[in-house]
């Protein structure tokens, strides 16, 4: 096949992504890129030639239009049922019945302000389905579409920057392009695609966004091409530090640190057959949606000799980062990474020893441009093994006992814009299902005129301030603006089978009558979610929420379960709310924000919380919108939905480079398995007995 660049431009925050490069499938080892040719999975991403069969019938089909845009073409999931009934059949059944489930591909297609979706059978090379969208709002921004030339010779913009001094750099100033969100329709109009431009300077060292150039915006009408509104609020001195972060700190007396070197000699513990991955009892599916980022489906747990279904589909529904500062260059910046831009298609290569180390095994994903043609994004997934602590230790007498716990870990990392986004699923010995989220790049900065805080009676916050009423100053006229991380997360559990039952375990203190000694005991108070508004909440770390199987018990009689844990770590506050009241259009726009734990009754065309064109739509059509209905959950196939997130409030040392700071949550068997399932982890080669 002949190699063509498939340049990705800039649309989302200065989203600066390297070209992405299509490649001939091969094979790889650890440490090297992996692009199977893969066996038959009926979840298996849409190849190359697939991605070429869907663009090639639209565009030979009556309802083509020339300048359509193809948003996202991907896979459209077989049944459920008949997946299920594929990934629990024996190899030798498949290989003999030949099963195969009907390959269909689905697709969204955008043509100025219209939105149209639709399905291709590939089977029989054929649309089958085709409709316009008619729930507002518009499909993902487009990377060919970016009118920031005409604003380059819009004559207020041009006068803004001499006004700021700038008549003579105006070559140096770098246009970010950016979703405008809905706030009211005097700030915008919904039935115009906008764009809102902000500018930078380029110094030149290699770090624009450090250098804004504060309260001057530009609203763009993406289809007429036209400049609708220059919003000039006052100069702004533009923060003219170096911020290079390539060359390290020159002024750093750190030792230099010894390399730890990981390595494997008797090779890895996971097989990875297609997009299958088999690992110390797991065994599961993967691959990149354009939009969600992975995907991990059919996940199973082999429990002595019997696989065990543990969960359906797990991935990223969607998040939203809002910003906190009322001005003119921020009050509508509340982006939906996934809706709006993409986070699979903002995927980018990981740097071995740094992003991942040097025990990674790498796997290119293919995915679609926007005039429909398929191009391979590189080693945009790593997995890896790594050692995750002890997994249990005792002594007992003059010996001891103790067990290393290995993790695999699945990792992704998506560049939006100024910010960079690790999405780790981590898969564990015992049963355990880590989903972590990680944050670095560089924080969204304002240019102000402060280059210091005064001191108010030993207080952190000066009031005086209002430059950092909304911010914190991280360096002369620099304020990093206060914001939030949220995620969502849809996991449609399928615990011991597609029928499940979600209940509370509460832990209390109960009265004690007749005992002397004891005025007190510690009990737990059931409750059992049967329709989806019972089911909704804010995550309270003293409950066990369960998803049980009600037909399947333990050895002991208790339900097969997984507790689900909205949050399990990370080292900012967990984001109890969104910090927006509740008449904030943000709100309006995407209701599951209000609460950490949903949980629906399964429907295939319920993906994404904040709705599925959130893209300048004024209304929720998401997650808050569907549990309206308060419909039964009560022992039927569920999906649970977390949100969780970080607030962040910016510090010093997050500056000019913010070290990767995580948020998590977690799904745990709870008496899923009748005794600890890693009794059978091999001892130390060491003598661990104590000597005394």
């Amino acid at each position: 096949m002949k190699k063509k660049v498939a340049l990705i431009s800039t649309i989302a925050a200065g989203l600066l992504l390297a070209s992405a490069v299509p490649a001939m499938p091969g094979t790889s080892s650890a440490a090297g890129v992996v692009a199977p040719k893969a066996p038959y999975d009926p979840l298996n991403p849409l190849t190359e030639q697939e991605i070429h069969s869907v663009s090639y019938l639209i565009k030979h089909s009556s309802k083509y239009k020339p300048g359509m845009r193809f948003t996202e073409i991907a896979l459209h999931e077989p049944d459920k049922k008949a997946v299920w009934n594929w990934v629990m059949s024996s190899p030798q059944d498949k290989v003999k019945k030949s099963i195969k489930l009907p390959r269909q591909a689905e697709f969204v297609i955008s043509y100025k302000r219209q939105v149209f979706e639709g399905i291709v059978d590939l089977d029989k090379k054929q649309i089958v389905k085709w409709k316009e969208n008619d729930t507002g709002g518009y499909a993902m921004v487009s990377f060919a579409e970016d009118p920031s030339d005409v604003v380059r010779k819009d004559p207020a913009f041009v006068n803004a920057l001499k006004k700021r001094g700038l008549a003579g750099k105006i070559d140096k100033v770098k246009l970010v392009g950016l979703s405008v969100g809905y706030y009211g329709p005097e700030n915008g109009d919904p039935n115009r695609r906008l764009y809102k431009y902000t500018a930078y300077l380029d110094t030149g060292d290699g770090n624009f966004f450090t250098h804004p150039i504060e309260n001057l915006v530009v609203t763009v009408d993406i289809d007429e091409r036209k400049v609708l509104k220059v919003e000039d609020e006052g100069v702004i001195p533009v923060p003219m530090n170096d911020h290079g972060y390539t060359k390290g700190d020159k002024a750093s007396k750190r030792e230099p640190a010894k390399p730890i070197v990981i390595t494997q000699p008797k090779g890895v513990n996971y097989r990875i057959n297609g997009h299958e991955i088999s690992w110390q009892g797991w065994k599961f599916h993967f691959r990149l949606d354009s939009r969600r980022g992975p995907i991990v489906s059919a996940a199973t747990f082999n429990d002595h000799g019997k696989e065990r279904k543990v969960l359906y589909s797990g991935g990223l529904g969607g998040m939203t980062v809002p910003y906190g500062d009322p001005g003119v260059n921020w009050y509508w910046k509340t982006y939906m990474d996934s809706g709006e831009y993409g986070i699979g298609k903002l995927g980018r290569p990981m740097v071995p020893g740094a992003d991942v180390p040097n025990n990674t095994t790498f796997v290119d994903a293919t995915l679609n441009d926007d005039n429909g043609k398929p191009y391979t994004s590189p080693r945009v997934i790593g997995i890896f093994e790594r050692y995750a602590d002890s997994d249990w230790t005792h002594m007992e007498g003059p010996r001891t006992d103790s067990r290393a716990r290995l993790e695999l870990v699945l990792r992704f990392i998506s560049t939006v814009g100024n910010y960079d986004y690790t999405f780790d699923y981590v898969f564990q010995q015992n049963g355990n299902i880590k989903i972590n989220v990680g944050a670095s790049g560089i924080e969204a900065v304002k240019g102000a005129k402060s280059t210091s805080v005064e001191s108010h009676d030993h207080h952190y916050i000066d009031p005086d301030n209002a430059e950092i009423r909304s911010g914190t100053l991280v360096d002369k006229n620099t304020v990093a603006v206060y914001h939030q991380h949220i995620y969502n997360f849809r996991l449609d559990m399928d615990v011991d089978g597609e029928i499940n039952t979600v209940l509370e375990l509460d832990p209390k203190a109960a009265p004690l009558e007749g005992n002397p000694a004891k005025k007190s005991e510690m009990v737990l108070e059931e409750k059992t979610y049967r329709t989806e508004q019972d089911a909704v909440q804010k995550f309270d770390p003293d409950k066990v929420v369960l998803i049980t199987n009600p037909d399947k018990r333990n050895k002991l009689g208790y339900l097969s379960g997984y507790q689900i844990i909205a949050h399990a770590g990370g080292t900012h506050p967990f984001a109890e709310d969104p910090l927006f009241s509740d008449d904030d259009y943000l709100m309006k726009r995407a209701g599951y924000l209000k609460n950490h734990i949903w949980v629906t009754p399964y429907a295939k065309d319920e993906i994404y919380p904040e709705g599925k064109y959130i893209n300048q739509n004024p209304n929720d059509t998401g997650l808050a919108k569907w549990t309206e209905q308060n419909r039964d959950i009560y022992q039927k196939d569920d999906v649970v939905w977390i949100t969780t997130g970080t607030t962040h409030i910016p510090r010093s040392e997050e500056w000019p480079m913010m070290s990767t700071e995580w948020g998590s949550l977690m799904l745990k068997p709870f008496n899923f398995m009748d005794r600890t399932p890693t009794l059978d982890l091999p001892a130390p080669t060491e003598d661990t007995t104590a000597k005394k």
